[in-house]
C-alpha cells in the first residue's frame, strides 16, 4: 500500500511540475520571441514542408511540417494567460486580431482556409507576419517541449536549434556507446555502430 501511495504522489508531482514550468515559460511575452520565429519561418518557408536532404546518399528527410507547427503554437502562446494558453495550445493566434477559434478536434489539424491543403509551413509564415485571422486549439496533445523551444526560440532560429539537437545526440550516442562496450563488451558495441549506420 505504502508503494503505490508513494507512486500515486510522485505521478501527481510531476503533473504539477511540468504544468508549473510550462506556465513559467509561457508568461515570456511573444515580442522576444518574434526575431528568431521571422527567421525560422523565412526558413522553413524556402524550405517547404518536406526537405529531402541526402546523407551517405540515402534520402533523409526534415520534418518541417511539425517542426513549424511547433514554432506557431510557442510564438502564438498569449503571455497573460499563460495556463490558459498553453493547455489548448492554439496555434496562428493573434491577441487582438484573431477573429475565429476552432476547438480541436480528432482529426488532423487543419490549416487556415486560403490553403486548399494542409500548409503548416505557410501557416507560421502567415502567423508571423500578422496575416491570419483564423486560430486552431491543438489540446489533445501534451506540448512539454515548448518548455525548451519557447526559450530557444528568443536567442536561436530552427538551423541554430537543429545544430543544438544534433550535438546533443551525438553527445548521447557516445555515452550510449561506452556504457554497451562498459557493460556488455567491444563487439556488440561494434555490432551496434554498425546497424545505426546500416539504418
Amino acid at each position: 500500500m505504502k508503494n503505490i501511495l508513494k507512486y500515486i504522489g510522485i505521478f501527481i508531482s510531476m503533473i504539477v511540475i511540468f504544468c508549473i514550468t510550462l506556465t513559467i515559460t509561457s508568461l515570456i511575452p511573444k515580442e522576444a520571441l518574434t526575431k528568431k520565429t521571422k527567421e525560422s519561418a523565412e526558413i522553413l518557408n524556402e524550405q517547404t514542408n518536406n526537405l529531402i536532404i541526402y546523407i551517405n546518399n540515402r534520402p533523409t528527410k526534415f520534418d518541417n511540417y511539425t517542426d513549424s507547427l511547433m514554432i506557431n503554437t510557442a510564438y502564438s502562446i498569449d503571455n497573460t494567460t499563460p495556463f490558459y494558453s498553453s493547455m489548448v495550445a492554439r496555434k496562428n493566434y493573434i491577441k487582438g486580431k484573431t477573429e475565429i477559434i476552432y476547438p480541436d478536434t480528432t482529426g488532423e489539424l487543419p490549416s487556415s482556409s486560403k490553403y486548399k491543403t494542409i500548409n503548416q509551413v505557410g501557416d507560421l509564415n502567415d502567423t508571423v507576419n500578422n496575416d491570419v485571422t483564423e486560430s486552431f486549439e491543438y489540446g489533445r496533445y501534451w506540448h512539454g517541449y515548448l518548455i525548451f523551444l519557447r526559450p530557444l526560440l528568443m536567442i536561436f532560429n530552427i538551423t541554430q536549434i537543429r545544430a543544438i539537437l544534433f550535438v546533443i545526440y551525438a553527445i548521447l550516442a557516445i555515452i550510449l556507446l561506452y556504457n554497451i562496450y562498459i557493460k556488455i563488451d567491444l563487439g556488440t558495441m561494434i555490432i551496434f555502430l554498425l546497424r545505426i549506420n546500416n539504418m
